[in-house]
């Protein structure tokens, strides 16, 4: 294919984009581009997902191009940018931002239709930590040195206990008991304080081992007077 300008694929895809649907000869009357260039550039645009193709039922049996749900959304972003003071960098960053935030909505609209509520959604959110915090211990006692056992033994044991707080967690979540699953929650925070010593020891029989990288995780686990908040 002949060498051809960075701009190409933008030019072909906002002409369709003004232009609703083309065939390929008004792509040609409007961008001036060969009849090769056009033709391998609308066929990538397509793989990417950019256009989309209709063939006429009638005969002759042309072929029209139009664009995507994500061509339209790319073709709007870049006419905004070039009717504007922004650089197409910005008002894309500014259109996937905004993206994010309608996703948000749409989905919390989706669990509100199916009865979930913002107390349930939160608690679920903190149920997922305790969960993570007793994997993340199981993954600590896996990784401890053999001559440690006896510490990797209750460190296993602390990941039991969190774990059985999340199962409890989980069917009053099932319930719709959004209050008692933060108290469980809350009890599991209470009750690992208790684990805080245990953690210091385990992270200074480390540190004297040069085990740095692990230390740095058990001091991420040691639990905080703020947990407890």
């Amino acid at each position: 294919m002949e060498k051809m300008p960075k701009e190409v694929p933008t030019t072909i895809l906002m002409a369709v984009y003004r232009g609703k649907k083309l065939t390929m000869s008004e792509l040609f009357e409007k961008t001036k581009f060969s009849t090769i260039t056009i033709l391998n550039h609308v066929n990538a645009l397509i793989k990417a997902g950019l256009l989309e193709e209709e063939r006429e039922g009638r005969f002759p049996k042309r072929r029209l191009i139009k664009v995507s749900r994500e061509g339209a959304r790319i073709g709007a972003l870049l006419n905004v940018a070039e009717a504007s003071e922004y650089a197409v960098g910005d008002v894309i960053d500014m259109g996937s931002r905004a993206g994010r935030i309608a996703a948000y909505q749409e989905a919390y609209a989706s669990l509100r239709a199916v009865g979930l509520t913002r107390e349930l959604l939160m608690a679920e959110q903190l149920l997922k930590s305790i969960a993570a915090m007793s994997s993340s211990l199981s993954i600590l006692a896996r990784g401890m040195p053999e001559e440690t056992a006896g510490k990797a033994e209750e460190i296993r044991g602390w990941a039991a206990k969190l774990d059985a707080r999340y199962q409890d967690g989980q069917r009053r979540i099932s319930t719709g008991d959004a209050n008692g699953c933060v108290s469980e929650v809350a009890r599991a925070l209470s009750e690992f304080n208790g684990a805080a010593q245990l953690l210091k020891d385990i992270a200074e029989s480390l540190k004297e081992r040069g085990l740095d990288e692990v230390v740095d995780f058990v001091e991420f686990l040691t639990p905080k007077v703020t947990q407890k908040k």
